[in-house]
């Protein structure tokens, strides 16, 4: 047995699958059912609605009366349970919002189809082209020695592959051109049949270059195969907020466990730093001309066994065995997952306090009485209750993140930083992007104009059921045979010089754009380091190393530091001395520190808060603080 197969149940062919399943099993009182709980959801609780309708000039709350109409108007047809599916579909994806959806019930919920390689794209003479990227088993599954790795595909079924992408593309949610172009690349070959109707095609013809140039052909039949879900329970969604692409999050499983098993198996094949979390971090030396830098791929937000704690604990401890001189910090493909875990990242890579994105609700009745009966949103009740008095359209903004929880963490990384985003990231990977950004963290590199704009907490229809627990008036209702609905239940909002700018939609810019090289794509992103590594040269490289030493009831501090001209020291909250830096004085005597609990150790470059430094005391004396909880 292949690794592959250890990770997935059997397989089998699309037309398999529908000749198998039976289609049409939803009544007429449950068809209607979805759609009038998705009206309330849309009308009631989505805190997008007004801005997604002027946006894009659509009325997604007529279609979907419209469509409650025509219901009512039909008999119980069993093969127009398809078309109902393909309406809601077509009405959601409307919205341009990965985390506002409709799942499809059974048997299409838990399901993918795929193809068994990855496409991958680059740019060469101004113009994108498509290449293999891994394959399920090689070349011999697929029948055609020719076919594999770093073959171009020309055409699709005919149409010039190009074409075939941009018309999958006009199909897809995604808050830019750029999301929407990045996904339909990314879920070209593999799709999950719980949110869109399946394949039209039972097979795909290709025509190919091999690494030859020789025109090639070759048909490859669609596999369906049962999928891992991540939705997320009820209690996690207000406990530990989540900001994730759901569809995103299932199909990233299912590409590990076709095309990289040994990452869900050991993980640890092909990492030269171990991990304790070989699916969510990879971390890497990188020799990149002259110098080597270190390489961090946060995969996803969304926490292990751990939890967030542990997550971040996790980030912190690689930061420190990696490179100090240059970081390449890649969220490429993060669809997201807990908004504190994204931001509570941000804060080890910087000594001021990071300033957390607040998030609204959308000020209607049904979201006031949510709020009023869930101790955990109280701090939005008064603003909702003004809002709806006032005619507002929204809450106050409110932080999910905690600035108090934020100071726990340590600043974990003190030389210049790089961002590499993409289109496809997402969700926690956005409002990881924009704090970066706008708490001036160091500069984004992105292979796409754009993020993905993913600006919402997302919340189930099961979520919003749990939070009117013992209402017998609530409105919400179970949805029958595993379907299911998702929505924005509140909004973010970025901070610092973007202050008041909605995330979802407009995304983080990036300050550069490279496009993605051949090169790239089969020597290990070459091109987009070596790009990386120029825009890290235009950041300062900072150094700040202090051992405190006590002795005879004396406490001093020794400085190794580079970029560094100041340092301030703070003792159980009070400052007691400043001191020059940059030349060879000898350590630093602080005054009325004896016994002191927590020394805080700040440093400055020109006057700005650059590093800082904190010892705790323990029973064998202070301690630098690496990690929470130290």
């Amino acid at each position: 047995m292949t690794q592959a197969e250890s990770n997935l149940p059997a397989t089998v062919s699309l037309p398999e699958f529908l000749a198998t399943h039976e289609v049409g099993r939803l009544t007429l009182d449950e068809r209607r059912l979805i759609v009038r709980q998705a009206l309330l959801i849309l009308e009631q609780n989505y805190a997008l609605l007004g801005f997604k309708v002027a946006r894009y000039g659509i009325n997604p709350l007529q279609r979907l009366r419209l469509l409650d109409q025509r219901l009512a108007r039909q008999d119980n047809v069993p093969d127009r349970e398809l078309r109902l599916h393909e309406e809601l579909v077509a009405i959601f994806n409307s919205l341009r919002d990965l985390h506002t959806r409709y799942t499809l019930p059974e048997p299409f919920n838990g399901v993918s189809a795929y193809l068994p390689f990855l496409l991958k794209e680059f740019v060469e003479g101004g113009k994108p082209h498509y290449l293999v990227g891994r394959l399920q088993d090689g070349p011999a599954e697929i029948g055609d020695e020719s076919f594999g790795f770093g073959v171009e595909i020309t055409h699709w079924n005919g149409v010039p592959i190009g074409r075939a992408i941009d018309r999958f593309a006009e199909c897809l949610p995604g808050a830019n051109p750029e999301a929407r172009h990045a996904r339909a690349v990314s879920m070209f070959t593999v799709r999950s049949l719980a949110f869109g109707p399946p394949p039209d095609e039972d097979w795909i013809h290709l025509r190919y270059l091999d690494r030859h140039g020789k025109v090639g052909e070759t048909q490859l039949v669609w596999s369906v195969v049962p999928i891992e879900t991540t939705t997320g329970g009820s209690a996690a969604s207000v406990e530990t907020p989540l900001a994730v692409d759901a569809e995103g999050a299932q199909l990233a499983w299912l590409r590990a466990a076709l095309f990289a098993p040994d990452v869900l198996n050991d993980g640890q094949a092909t990492r030269l730093i171990p991990s304790e979390m070989p699916t969510v971090f990879e971390a890497r030396p990188v020799p990149v001309g002259d110098r080597v830098v270190g390489h961090l791929r946060i995969r996803t937000f969304m926490p292990t066994g751990s939890g967030v704690l542990g997550f971040v604990r996790e980030f912190i401890r690689l930061l420190g065995e990696l490179p100090q001189d240059g970081l390449l910090l890649d969220i490429r493909g993060n669809g997201g997952g807990a908004v504190y875990a994204s931001e509570m990242c941000l804060q080890a890579l910087v000594a001021r306090p990071v300033e957390p994105e607040p998030c609204q609700f959308a000020a209607t009745p049904l979201n006031l009485r949510i709020v009023r009966q869930n101790d955990q949103l109280k701090d939005w009740t008064k603003s909702m209750d003004q809002a709806l008095d006032s005619g507002a359209l929204y809450s106050a903004g409110v932080p999910l993140t905690s600035p108090d929880d934020l100071t726990f963490v340590p600043q974990s990384y003190f030389g210049p930083i790089v961002l590499l985003t993409d289109a496809r990231c997402y969700s926690a990977a956005d409002i990881f992007a924009a704090g970066f950004q706008d708490n001036d963290i160091g500069l984004v590199l992105g292979t796409d104009n754009n993020t993905g704009a993913g600006g919402g907490n997302i919340w189930h229809h099961a979520d919003l059921i749990a939070r009117l627990p013992n209402a017998a008036d609530s409105p919400y209702r179970e949805l029958p045979r595993g379907a299911s609905l998702s929505l924005v239940i509140r909004r973010f909002l970025r901070v610092g010089p973007n202050a008041g700018t909605p995330l979802e939609d407009y995304g983080v810019v990036p300050r550069k754009h490279h496009s993605t090289t051949r090169r790239d794509l089969l020597e290990d992103d070459a091109d987009l380091f070596a790009e990386a590594v120029k825009l890290l040269g235009e950041l300062p490289t900072r150094r700040f190393d202090v051992e405190l030493a006590e002795t005879g009831g004396r406490l001093t501090a020794a400085f190794t530091v580079q970029g560094i001209d100041r340092a301030d020291v703070i003792v159980d909250g009070r400052p007691r001395c400043t001191t020059d830096l940059g030349h060879d004085e000898g350590p630093l005597e602080i005054p009325g520190a004896t016994g002191g609990r927590e020394v805080r150790i700040v440093g400055f470059d020109r006057g700005k808060v650059a590093a800082v430094r904190t010892f705790t005391r323990k029973p064998a004396g202070l301690t630098l603080r690496k990690t929470l909880g130290d």
